[in-house]
């Protein structure tokens, strides 16, 4: 979808460090299968420590395209959020249904300079996420969806 704002490229390193115990746990689990094979000669405790290998490998290759494929627009009436890869998610929000807006940022995100921008919907339990965007952007998205919500439901 063309016209997308990207989010911060800030947001790959984060994720790989944010990521950093799963990989450990995931790499454990593959040398413990493998202490396994060797100390049995069994063959498939080799074969269940493939499953977390490949978990660890897909997410050390496809954190950037997965970061790259995050997107959002902010319009005149509504605020669009893109992303995925496969199954890619485009979900269009009016400024109207916006009930509160807030700022996560975590200790990797803080690092990074970046933040989080989380938004609740007028819909049962409805939220939207835009992770990864600057500090000074998520503040002025912040005020821009608050000031827009309001104004909508002035006029209505």
């Amino acid at each position: 979808m063309g016209g997308l704002r990207p989010v911060s490229p800030k947001l790959i390193p984060a994720r790989y460090i944010a990521g950093i115990p799963g990989y450990v746990i995931g790499l454990l689990a593959v040398a413990g299968a493998i202490v396994a094979t060797v100390l049995t000669g069994w063959w498939w405790p080799a074969a269940v420590g493939i499953l977390p290998l490949i978990l660890v490998l897909q997410g050390l290759a496809f954190t950037p395209r997965r970061v790259r494929a995050l997107g959002y627009l902010d319009g005149e009436e509504d605020l669009t959020v893109a992303s995925g890869i496969m199954f890619r998610s485009v979900t269009t929000v009016p400024y109207g249904r916006v009930q509160s807006v807030k700022i996560d940022e975590g200790p990797v995100d803080r690092r990074y300079g970046l933040a989080q921008i989380t938004l609740t919907t007028a819909a049962a339990g409805s939220t939207l996420t835009i992770p990864g965007l600057p500090k000074a952007e998520a503040e002025r998205m912040r005020t821009l969806l608050s000031e827009r919500g309001i104004e909508t439901m002035a006029a209505l």
